[in-house]
């Protein structure tokens, strides 16, 4: 999960509470759903506007004629309530082979502040959202086992030949003392590999070990990967 933050109006004092939350890191849209959903509530004393809308990865352009909208597009939501978005799929104008990968942006609109020389900031949450299709007949779990990965001098490449966006939590490597290194790592693409920077004084063995997120936000564990 991603956050931004908009001044709204620049006096003196600084308020950046963030009164919308989004009730999850991640939202998966099946193929054969008609819909998807994502919870958010208001944890402010006062009702706030949300605006939403959905980019294909450049959080500074709002794309034309998605296949897939949010349902609504912007609402009042009062303090302490709990609303629900949807996203739908036209239907077409998506690829069946593989998982696309959208953004959510959910924009917060805080009311006009009660006290003069107020710097108020509204807070843009983004989150990912995956449409997998029908036709894939597999699992992130079972995309997970079937990564290759290969040491390239320096740099370990992780290849995806599935269908499937892979997200790493950590690498757990080893530094020249034997203790646990978790290395950073990114996301793999679907049909596509992923070069990972080896610091210095880290090992790469014969076999590692990783996390990634699975599709409820959390991470699952994997260890004793070959490396070729």
């Amino acid at each position: 999960m991603k956050k931004f933050f908009a001044a709204l109006l620049m006096l003196g004092a600084f308020n950046s509470y963030a009164g919308i939350q989004v009730d999850a890191t991640r939202v998966i849209y099946k193929g054969d759903d008609k819909s998807a959903s994502l919870p958010i509530h208001n944890d402010a004393s006062e009702a706030y506007m949300v605006q939403t809308w959905l980019d294909t990865g450049d959080r500074n352009q709002v794309p034309k004629n998605l296949p897939v909208v949010v349902v609504p597009p912007i609402l009042k939501l009062d303090a302490a309530k709990t609303a629900v978005l949807r996203f739908i799929y036209s239907g077409t104008g998506l690829p069946q082979d593989k998982e696309t990968l959208l953004w959510i942006n959910v924009q917060e609109i805080p009311p006009a502040p009660k006290q003069e020389n107020v710097l108020q900031v509204a807070v843009r949450t983004r989150i990912k959202l995956f449409y997998r299709p029908v036709a894939l007949k597999t699992t992130l779990d079972e995309q997970v086992q079937n990564l290759r990965w290969q040491r390239e001098g320096s740099r370990l490449q992780v290849i995806n030949d599935g269908p499937l966006h892979i997200t790493f939590g950590a690498l757990h490597l080893k530094n020249s003392a034997g203790k646990t290194v978790d290395v950073d790592a990114n996301m793999v693409n679907p049909k596509d590999r992923l070069s990972i920077n080896i610091p210095a004084g880290v090992s790469v063995g014969n076999k590692i070990a990783f996390s990634y997120i699975n599709d409820f936000g959390g991470r699952t564990e994997v260890k004793d990967v070959p490396v070729q």
